[in-house]
């Protein structure tokens, strides 16, 4: 409804353009946006769970589930942990089939939940990665009048990053009914959503278990703000409730046991589901060992990735998109991803400049990592060269056209000033699935990136490397310095880096108010730091940021309308025709208006 809505308002859009009272029709696309970074809030889920009927099967066909090995269920944290009220819920009893002497008397399927959450520690004990997302394990046990429900799959989404329901973890209840699934979610997200899919022995018909749980909740205590880090346990107690036996196809259609309301590839058992980080930024500071002057500006590159998984949660591909928007450094660099991975790779990759044209710099470019095959053109890497690093793109000098995106404080910097530089379309396909939780692919969410200079240390290009992947020989981490600031950060969305010079810590010379509190808590306090900038309007009180969501974000509407010619061609082809018909009588009413002049 939504949907359609939006659309057929296209035409009265237009008919605005010539109403002498303006903008009085424009009022239903203020809830749109331009895209621009705001702060988010979350409603706290309530715990409650319903059932949902989805299909009609032969009962003759549900039997008693074959159990799994068990596998361990268990949530770590040092906080009293907390109760959500009991809620039960009854689906309406289905119509009673035609009387057959050995049917089973139908009864409704129900569900109790209690849901708790306990505190945990986000800081890693003190190896902080600078990372503001949300990192943790949901776990989800499920039982019905008999004991312990196994086989049955759970998968957890979020609807806050892209407004419509993200994949970001499956799972399958193991012989005790339990499953622990770690996910990884924006700070935006506070709740997310969990489904549980099985059938009514009764009545045959599958039915899915739906409900929230939280994974933020709000500090408590004196001089307590925002929010803190909660695991949830999702305790389920149902009746009439059993996995589905096999396969029911109308539901799973490739029976690899995602439903197809999730499964992204519903005819592929080999795929499930596809995680979308949604927009980020990773910043760099460049003078490695020194912090320099700390302005995170020296390479700025927004991106966005996706992830193809597979039932077991491994990753097949990965789809990158990277546009470099920041160069406050005299030296050059490289933006590389490294992984570690026990398979060989195809790598596919092409540019664009900022205009959207192909981009051929890259060859040209220098390099700053040795001996690396696929540079530019992709192909085949071993586990060896992946590891080494996959170029994501080349020398800066060349990927922002001379430019920097880095004016000093004060000076005028305004869209015509911007730049946005090359993008880079990168596809990375495994030979065979991966899991990059292991060797340290991913900390807090985010793949490996690193950056290479074109300085050497002892006859080799530097290389930094975002915080939590290395250690030094006393076990400190190798990218963070003495005082506790880091050489590269990411944040969400589009990151309003500081002008040049200007310190991030100080927030007389970068604006950012909560930067300091947000690094020395270890991602504790304000982990929304970054929509905060103190930029009070003075005469003699100079920018400290350069806005790059004023000047690089997407038009909402437009991105809604490149989205729903994908997935909603029917209503974005009827609207086009409402548009075609409401510019026609525009101009014969205009042109009508000529002739009688």
């Amino acid at each position: 409804m939504n949907r359609w809505l939006i659309l057929l308002t296209i035409p009265l859009l237009l008919l605005d353009c010539s109403n002498k009272k303006k903008g009085l029709l424009l009022l239903p696309f203020l809830g749109l946006g331009d895209g621009s970074q705001t702060a988010t809030e979350t409603a706290k889920g309530d715990g409650t769970f319903t059932v949902v009927g989805l299909e009609t099967t032969d009962p003759s066909q549900i039997t008693a589930p074959v159990e799994t090995t068990p596998t361990d269920g268990s949530t770590s944290g040092d906080q009293p942990s907390t109760t959500t009220p009991e809620t039960e819920v009854t689906t309406p009893t289905a119509p009673a089939p035609a009387p057959v002497a050995s049917a089973p008397t139908p009864a409704p399927t129900t569900v109790v939940n209690e849901t708790t959450t306990v505190v945990v520690d986000q800081t890693n004990d003190g190896s902080f990665n600078f990372e503001t997302n949300v990192t943790v394990p949901v776990t989800v046990v499920v039982e019905n009048e008999a004991g312990p429900v196994a086989n049955a799959p759970v998968t957890i989404t979020e609807t806050t990053t892209t407004g419509d329901p993200n994949v970001v973890g499956v799972g399958t209840t193991d012989s005790n009914g339990s499953v622990t699934i770690p996910i990884s979610v924006p700070p935006t997200v506070t709740t997310v959503e969990v489904s549980i899919i099985g059938v009514n022995p009764t009545t045959g018909e599958v039915m899915e278990i739906t409900g929230s749980a939280p994974v933020q909740q709000p500090s408590t205590g004196s001089g307590s703000e925002g929010t803190v880090v909660v695991a949830p346990v999702v305790n389920i107690d149902t009746t009439n409730f059993q996995p589905v036996n096999g396969c029911v196809q109308a539901v799973d259609s490739d029976c690899d046991g995602i439903a197809n309301v999730y499964d992204e590839f519903p005819e592929d058992p080999s795929l499930a589901t596809t995680a979308r980080s949604g927009r980020y930024t990773i910043a760099f500071e460049d003078m490695y060992p020194s912090a320099g002057d700390a302005d995170l500006n020296d390479h700025s590159t927004i991106f966005s990735t996706e992830m193809d998984k597979t039932p077991t949660n491994k990753v097949k591909s990965i789809r990158g998109t990277y546009t470099h928007v920041a160069k406050g450094a005299g030296y050059n660099h490289e933006l590389r991803l490294s992984l570690n991975v026990p398979t060989n790779a195809t790598v596919q990759v092409s540019y664009v400049d900022g205009s959207g044209n192909p981009w051929n710099g890259c060859a040209s470019a220098p390099k700053y990592t040795a001996n690396v095959a696929g540079d530019c053109t992709g192909g085949t890497l071993n586990t060896a060269q992946l590891k080494r690093g996959v170029l994501i793109l080349p020398s800066s000098d060349k990927t922002l056209f001379g430019s920097k995106n880095a004016p000093n404080a004060g000076s005028t910097f305004t869209i015509n000033d911007f730049v946005r530089g090359v993008t880079a379309q990168v596809t990375i396909t495994f030979e065979e699935p991966v899991d990059l939780n292991e060797t340290k692919n991913l900390v807090g969410g985010h793949l490996n990136y690193f950056l290479a200079i074109n300085q050497k240390t002892d006859g080799v290009f530097r290389q930094i490397y975002r915080p939590g992947y290395f250690k030094d020989s006393k076990g400190k981490d190798s990218f963070i310095d003495k005082n506790g600031f880091p050489w590269a950060i990411i944040v969400p969305g589009i990151f309003n880096h500081p002008t040049e010079g200007n310190d991030i810590r100080k927030p007389s010379t970068s604006g950012y108010i909560f930067f300091n509190s947000w690094m020395h808590s270890n991602g504790v306090a304000h982990k929304d730091w970054y929509l905060h900038i103190d930029q009070i309007p003075a005469p003699n009180r100079p920018s400290y940021v350069v806005r790059v969501s004023d000047f690089y974000a997407d038009n909402g509407f437009s991105a809604y309308l490149i989205k729903a010619v994908r997935k909603n061609a029917l209503e974005v082809s009827a609207s086009l025709i409402v548009v075609g018909a409401a510019l026609g009588f525009l101009m014969k009413k205009r042109f009508g208006k000529q002739q009688a002049a």
